[in-house]
């Protein structure tokens, strides 16, 4: 794939995840600003969310060159899976329970569920039972207990800041949001019409949506307008680049070779990628985005090749209990640690 394709899926990319991240009576852009930056900043919150991929094609090409294979076979594993994530967060001090159960359906259906505890600086995941592949008792239900400190310096990457994450999350929405018309992206739905879970209570339903219709126009404002402002807020902030591994001079160069390129990564995006739905509706209770909602499905082709990427999924996040007082269980004593875990698998410490 050319060096301009490649700019060009990363520009998606950024439409897509900025997108499905910005999602009451005020004016639904003014509520949803709001709604998203008040989420973040809440003290405590239960979260449920699910995730699925309805539609995935992948290049034949592409799947068939080296690390890409892999992360194909991987991804073609989780089509029609089901994944689901019920947490429980707490600002201070910063802790994160959840439990990720995956399903994959089949002749053989496989089902993984696994806990795991975020604090500080230490993550806890506990092993799971996997069907066919017997682990040892010793280790089936253990916690394993990582430093997050001592991994990333293992690793030579970034420690896991969650604040920079947030606050760079929140930035990013504000900058996409402010270079979006109103008129042309939002719209506000009636709960009945947005397909609300039926015990749901909003003061007001947001959402936002780009078809056929304003593509071509997303592209602009995100080519012209937003990539160069999110460029810049990435350089002013090292903690921004430290939180997504990111070197200044990496982003210097997607900076100059976007400018560059502009006006072929413009043709490509408009000419080679169909976006058939792309639409994320939420919900707003108290001030609070307290639902979200999103389907996207999309297509692009390679010229030169004629072969096609297709990609559909949806997704789903609950907020409740938010700013009540959280109850965790006690953080596990008997936790294993990695280097624990490879001595009890013969394995040399590292790998």
């Amino acid at each position: 794939m050319k060096k301009v394709q490649k700019i060009a899926v990363l520009i998606l990319a950024v439409i897509l995840v900025v997108i499905a991240g910005c999602s009451s009576s005020q004016p639904p852009k003014e509520a949803l600003t709001a709604a998203m930056a008040k989420i973040t900043e809440a003290d405590s919150y239960a979260m449920q969310m699910s995730f699925g991929l309805n539609e995935l094609e992948i290049p034949q090409d592409a799947a068939m060159q080296g690390d890409a294979a892999a992360a194909a076979a991987i991804v073609g594993m989780l089509k029609d899976a089901s994944i689901t994530v019920d947490a429980v967060y707490q600002k201070n001090p910063m802790r994160t329970d959840m439990d990720v159960e995956i399903v994959i359906p089949g002749d053989m259906e496989m089902k993984l569920t696994i806990p795991m505890i975020m604090a500080e600086e230490t993550l806890y995941v506990k092993v799971p039972q996997i069907p066919m592949l017997p682990l040892p008792e010793t280790i089936t239900g253990k916690f394993i207990k990582i430093d997050l400190k001592e991994l990333a310096g293992q690793q030579g990457g970034a420690e896991i800041d969650i604040e920079a994450q947030q606050k760079l999350g929140k930035e990013l929405g504000e900058v996409l949001l402010k270079h979006f018309d109103e008129k042309t992206y939002f719209s506000e739905p009636k709960a009945e019409e947005a397909g609300l879970p039926e015990d749901l209570k909003a003061d007001q339903v947001v959402a936002i949506e780009v078809n056929e219709s304003n593509y071509a126009q997303t592209v602009d404002t995100v080519v012209e307008k937003v990539l160069p402002e999110l460029i810049d807020v990435l350089l002013k902030n090292e903690a921004y680049l430290k939180s997504l591994q990111l070197e200044t001079a990496d982003v210097e160069k997607f900076k100059n070779d976007l400018e560059t390129n502009k006006a072929e990564i413009l043709d490509v995006l408009k000419n080679d990628v169909k976006v058939n739905k792309l639409k994320v509706t939420g919900a707003i209770a108290d001030d609070y985005l307290v639902y979200q909602d999103g389907q996207m499905n999309l297509e692009a082709t390679d010229k030169e090749s004629g072969q096609k990427m297709k990609l559909g999924l949806h997704f789903d996040v609950s907020y409740s209990d938010i700013n009540k007082e959280v109850t965790f269980e006690e953080i596990p004593a008997d936790a294993i640690t990695l280097d624990e875990l490879t001595q009890m698998f013969e394995l040399p410490v590292g790998l």
